[in-house]
């Protein structure tokens, strides 16, 4: 990780790095609940790869550094993932962030399904699942915002480089740059007679939100050493 980014005291995304402006909510972040004071480092990127130093003096953003850019990485890594119970799905939104996948995708309800949110809730449920993948994002410091999309259905996930996880699966890592997690009781045995591929992700069983976490990891040490 880039030093500076690495050091800063908090971690924002801005409209514009030439001239950063917080939202109210970020600066009453770093005013009330971090309690910086006046000279601690602040980093800020537009989430698209450019990003500054600041630092922090009276509650807003001064620039002490030229804009830099962070190229994109050669190859974009995707998790769709079905939602689980409770708010395991809220904690598997911020740990794929924060390991560093590109694209998350929430899956419509499957056979096996336990959560399926109403119509009337989607768009409430995904605005949550933005605001949860932004704060992720400014805590491991990433430079590039993380694309949030769903309910997908999926049909979708049929396609080259994607390969859902399954006990039994001999799918190749370097062939994979999109994994897809089923629900708690797995994909229906219909379901898995169009899965593209399969990826196993090792001996145990695992809980759907441990398997989302575990094949993002194993995906982005791969492609990103």
């Amino acid at each position: 990780m880039i030093e500076a980014l690495r050091r800063s005291s908090a971690h924002v995304f801005v409209d514009s790095v030439e001239s950063p402006v917080l939202s109210h909510e970020d600066e009453r972040h770093l005013s009330r609940v971090l309690r910086l004071r006046d000279g601690e480092p602040v980093t800020c990127s537009n989430g698209v790869g450019s990003w500054r130093e600041c630092q922090w003096r009276s509650n807003a953003l001064v620039p002490i550094a030229d804009t830099q850019l962070v190229a994109p990485p050669t190859q974009l890594l995707t998790v769709a993932v079905a939602p689980v119970k409770g708010d395991k799905t809220d904690l598997v939104v911020e740990k794929l962030v924060e390991i560093g996948i590109d694209h998350i995708v929430l899956l419509a309800p499957l056979d096996h399904s336990v959560v399926r949110w109403a119509a009337d809730k989607s768009l409430q449920v995904m605005a949550r699942f933005q605001r949860i993948a932004r704060a992720g994002a400014m805590q491991s410091r990433r430079v590039y915002l993380p694309k949030i999309s769903g309910p997908t259905e999926l049909a979708t996930f049929r396609g080259e480089s994607t390969a859902w996880a399954e006990p039994g699966g001999t799918a190749d890592w370097s062939d994979i740059s999109t994994i897809v997690i089923g629900p708690e009781g797995g994909f229906s045995a219909a379901e898995l007679e169009y899965a593209p591929a399969a990826v196993d992700l090792g001996p145990a069983i695992l809980r759907a939100e441990t398997a989302a976490i575990v094949g993002a990891a194993r995906m982005v040490a791969h492609w990103r050493r």
